[in-house]
């Protein structure tokens, strides 16, 4: 005989507001060698980063990405997993 329990599900909205205080921020990432800038809110420091690797390495692959730190409030009803 198996033991099933019955569980219910409540879910909740939650909204992403950004941190206000905190930019836009801009990293370039070596896709070679897995090396990183730091985190700027210039992006032409990014990519000035790239540009200095390459130059120092010689590597040649990059990712330039640009974003935006948020938090997530809850807007509606409670939420979670209730068992019964």
């Amino acid at each position: 005989m198996t033991n099933t329990a019955r569980v219910r599900y409540r879910f909740a909205q939650w909204t992403l507001r950004a941190i206000t205080p905190m930019s836009v921020r801009h990293g370039g990432l070596c896709m070679w060698c897995g090396e990183r800038s730091n985190d700027t809110t210039d992006p032409d420091t990014a990519q000035l980063w790239c540009l200095k690797h390459a130059g120092l390495t010689g590597h040649t692959d990059y990712e330039l990405s640009a974003f935006q730190y948020f938090n997530a409030t809850m807007t509606g009803p409670t939420g979670g997993t209730h068992g019964t």
